[in-house]
């Protein structure tokens, strides 16, 4: 029989020892890790990370909280699932809306900052008027336009909510009334003649020309009208730095 060294024994023993401390040290490393990872997905999924807060600014005539809670991701959802592009997305759909900032807050809020169109005149769209905001986007069909609203006879053809017009002859008028003073606009109404257009503003008949210099031509047109023109004249402000006006001639009574 074979004996085997106390030495080499020991050193065997050693060895396995090694063997063993190591492996329960990896089994436990996968251990904590496993817990770790399982931790973490809790952790993320759990009401400690998910929404607790929606701010909205800038919505009055936007629903922003609606579009987030119909898309499930207000109070409660975890943070992770929340996606701003998403919400971003479908908040640009609404046609009050211009421009929109998501913005999604470790570790549980939301933050929308809109910015809304502002109506600024009814345009001529086939047998209807359309609402539309400065930039040409189109806000709302109306059923009739109010007195206190400048038109923009230029008829667009058939437009929805949503659509942006881009006929620059529209678009200029917009402008027009845009920079024109708001005590003049109502009853104000621009129209199409020939490749120009032709504003009536207060009684007077203005030729515009082309679509271009709108801002400088309703400036200038609301410096003539606080000299008092006489009611009825016509005021060419195809050059805006040339304006000329003309005024009605009075009618003559035939002679008996």
């Amino acid at each position: 029989m074979t004996v085997m060294e106390p030495r080499v024994a020991e050193r065997r023993k050693t060895v396995s020892e090694d063997r063993a401390r190591k492996r329960l040290k990896w089994i436990l490393s996968v251990i904590v890790l496993m817990a770790l990872i399982l931790g973490s997905l809790w952790l993320i999924r759990s009401p400690i990370l998910s929404i607790r807060q929606v701010d909205i600014a800038g919505a009055a005539q936007s629903d922003p909280g609606s579009v987030v809670n119909g898309l499930e991701m207000g109070i409660g959802t975890p943070t992770i699932d929340v996606d701003g592009n998403s919400i971003a997305g479908q908040i640009l759909e609404d046609p009050w809306v211009r421009t929109v900032n998501v913005e999604v807050l470790w570790p549980g809020s939301l933050a929308i900052d809109v910015t809304e169109r502002v109506p600024l005149a009814p345009v001529l769209a086939g047998e209807l008027w359309v609402l539309v905001a400065r930039d040409g986007g189109v806000i709302a069909v109306l059923d009739e336009p109010s007195p206190l609203d400048a038109l923009i006879a230029i008829d667009q053809g058939s437009l929805d909510p949503g659509d942006t017009i881009i006929e620059p002859a529209a678009l200029g008028a917009l402008e027009f009334v845009h920079h024109l003073s708001i005590e003049r606009r109502p009853g104000t109404r621009i129209r199409s003649e020939g490749i120009g257009l032709i504003a009536e503003v207060q009684g007077h008949r203005i030729r515009l020309g082309r679509p271009v210099d709108m801002a400088e031509k309703a400036s200038v047109l609301d410096a003539l009208l606080d000299t008092g023109i006489r009611d009825g004249a016509t005021i060419n402000l195809i050059a805006p730095s040339r304006p000329a006006v003309a005024n009605s001639q009075p009618e003559v009574e035939p002679e008996e």
